[in-house]
């Protein structure tokens, strides 16, 4: 693992998974990041309906709605910010919920990899102006259910979670932490740091 945070770059983790045929199986390899967006979603009757992401990765997406598809439908939704994707309905996920699998191609993949990105890198507050921690660096606030908050430097950063380093005292493994607008928990700790592993929802009961 590099000891300096480089670009926050999903579509590198995208062409690995695309570079054989994707089935479910491989689609599902993808990790989802709880992004929400707001929509419109197609039904294959034609009409239009609200909706809004969950969760979303390059290779499915989680929608809210209304009135949903049924399982097995092929639906095409218009995020705010992403664009059309296409896609069928996988399984319902609990009250109001569908999974949708991806159908376009690994170059789209990629793209939407791009483009989910920014919208994490915006999530996470890493667009905002960098409080370097050495040249190149990029730093995150870290605010923990406990209540001690303070900044972290990126080490690694995917759709499953992060890597980061700081000078404070480790948090307990298993800990909630915010970092920006997305939950984790933290899943281990290394030399100077800790990894979190992103939750696919918010906790019942979030950090302040």
């Amino acid at each position: 693992m590099s000891n300096t945070a480089e670009k926050l770059d999903l579509a590198a983790v995208a062409r690995r998974l695309t570079a054989s045929q994707v089935g479910l199986r491989e689609r599902r390899r993808f990790r989802r990041m709880p992004i929400e967006v707001n929509g419109r979603m197609l039904d294959p009757l034609g009409r239009e309906h609200d909706c809004r992401t969950a969760d979303i990765s390059p290779g499915d997406v989680r929608i809210a709605a209304p009135i949903l598809p049924g399982v097995g439908d092929r639906v095409v939704l218009y995020l705010d910010g992403i664009g059309r994707v296409s896609g069928n309905v996988a399984r319902t996920c609990g009250e109001g919920e569908v999974a949708i699998i991806f159908d376009f191609s690994a170059h789209k993949r990629e793209r939407l990899a791009e483009q989910l990105t920014l919208a994490a890198n915006k999530s996470l507050g890493v667009d905002e102006p960098a409080r370097p921690v050495r040249d190149g660096a990029q730093t995150v606030r870290l605010e923990f259910e406990t209540g001690d908050a303070y900044d972290g430097e990126v080490l690694d950063f995917s759709l499953a979670g992060m890597t980061v380093r700081t000078q404070r005292p480790p948090p307990l493994i298993g800990v909630w932490v915010r970092v920006g607008a997305v939950y984790g928990r933290v899943a281990r700790l290394i030399e100077g740091g800790f990894a979190i592993d992103f939750a696919p929802q918010k906790p019942a009961a979030p950090p302040p």
